[in-house]
């Protein structure tokens, strides 16, 4: 930030112009194929109902994310960096919700996730709306809010690891629990890093924002497939034999 207060990008302009063309195109992409998957969730929401819920979130957030777009370039508002990088994630995540929807077919939802999934999703999001906070007022000086991002990294990361730590012997979900505790630890690795080296280097950072999206992927599949797993389905839901 400049002594009058003009916040600008740490990258050199070059690239700050090249980052900012590849996101205006990529979302554009996004719109046309939340446009497409609308049209299709319509045509088809009788074969597969478990679709809709995923593409309102879809569409929900492609529409907020357009609505804010005028209002991202030049770091004038802490509030719209937040928003972008939140409704990313949740983007992400509504796309692979159904992504895992459609995999399920025509499988029926026995159950509700379990609570601490969705409250492990939400406290997941307020970190990444955290880190994004944080990152956005460091660019004006203001350098506490690291330290509550940091904070809420300890109550995300139990959580997380309670959630893997229950499925980690359940055979549909090894793989997916592996790959979710190697990514954890290496945020966690990226994140202790970002914290304390001097400077603070760009790569490392994006490599640690960019794998909460990644978690948060994770997290869907789990919730969905702990649905559709036989494994979860109540006895008294059982077909008897």
């Amino acid at each position: 930030m400049t002594d009058d207060g003009t916040v600008h990008s740490t990258l050199p302009t070059a690239t700050e112009n090249a980052v900012r063309m590849v996101h205006r195109l990529t979302a554009s992409g996004v719109g046309l194929l939340a446009l497409l998957a609308t049209v299709l969730c319509w045509m088809q929401r009788r074969v597969a109902p478990q679709t809709v819920k995923p593409v309102v979130w879809l569409v929900l957030v492609t529409v907020v994310l357009a609505v804010i777009g005028p209002l991202t370039p030049g770091y004038r508002y802490t509030l719209v960096t937040v928003t972008n990088v939140v409704g990313g994630t949740v983007l992400l995540g509504a796309c692979w919700w159904l992504r895992e929807a459609l995999s399920s077919g025509a499988t029926p939802y026995p159950t509700e996730p379990h609570r601490l999934l969705r409250v492990t999703l939400v406290i997941l999001a307020v970190h990444v709306a955290l880190g994004a906070t944080a990152s956005g007022l460091e660019m004006r000086g203001i350098h506490w809010v690291v330290f509550v991002h940091t904070g809420s990294a300890l109550l995300t990361t139990l959580l997380l690891g309670s959630i893997l730590w229950d499925r980690r012997k359940h055979a549909p979900l090894h793989t997916l629990v592996a790959a979710m505790t190697a990514i954890l630890s290496l945020q966690i690795m990226l994140g202790m890093v970002a914290l304390w080296v001097h400077g603070r280097p760009v790569a490392v950072g994006f490599v640690h924002a960019m794998l909460s999206p990644l978690l948060v992927a994770g997290l869907v599949s789990i919730a969905i497939r702990d649905r559709t797993s036989p494994a979860t389905i109540p006895a008294y839901n059982q077909p008897e034999n």
